[in-house]
């Protein structure tokens, strides 16, 4: 019994002592990926309140000979 009773105030205890993971306020990512020619994209964010994050992306691709033209580009989103 004393176990039982030991053993719930663990869990209980345990239950108010757990938090979610934080979110940072800057992430960056990276992106590599391969449709018919190398291409890759960084990625970052920052965070500009509990519900609101920037996020700005800068892609780049080299696709050569595809549909008989020379594909290079590099463009940049802002969400």
């Amino acid at each position: 019994m004393k176990k039982i009773i030991l053993s719930a105030m663990m869990l209980i205890g345990l239950a108010f002592t757990t938090q979610a993971q934080d979110i940072s306020k800057n992430a960056l990512g990276l992106r590599l990926g391969d449709n018919s020619g190398f291409g890759g994209e960084v990625s970052y964010q920052r965070g500009l309140s509990s519900n609101n994050r920037l996020e700005l992306d800068l892609g780049w691709r080299n696709r050569t000979n595809y549909n008989g033209h020379d594909d290079r580009a590099v463009k940049l989103a802002g969400l």
